[in-house]
């Protein structure tokens, strides 16, 4: 790589860039979504409740996301939110259970699914 070439100069990093990434990105995934709100949304180093694999979990008690931002690519960051406002629309609608993060679930194919699709519409309207 060369000097300018380097894919971690290209990552969030610092938290404050963190949060300015997710502000720019977050009324765009409500308008996706047909969201009227967004749940509270936490940038944190780990996953509360989780084993250290995961990089964002929504928890439907507290309608909260948490959100590894730190050292990932600011895509990365923003489809695992995306996926994780899915997994809120899913609690809105009461379509959430005991199963509906489990690997494979219809819930969970979901998430992925819709997160790509926010993706690519938002990488089309903002290539930078």
């Amino acid at each position: 790589f060369g000097e300018n070439d380097n894919p971690m100069e290209k990552s969030i990093g610092s938290r404050s860039s963190a949060i300015d990434t997710i502000k720019k990105f977050l009324p765009f995934a409500k308008k996706e979504l047909g969201l009227k709100d967004l749940p509270k949304i936490k940038s944190v180093t780990t996953v509360p409740g989780a084993d250290g694999t995961t990089f964002g979990r929504y928890d439907p008690d507290s309608s909260v996301i948490y959100i590894v931002t730190q050292g990932r690519h600011p895509k990365d960051t923003l489809r695992t939110l995306a996926h994780e406002l899915v997994h809120y629309q899913q609690d809105i609608e009461d379509r959430l259970n005991i199963r509906s993060g489990e690997t494979g679930s219809p819930e969970e194919n979901e998430a992925n699914a819709e997160a790509g699709v926010i993706m690519r519409h938002y990488n089309e309207q903002n290539p930078e």
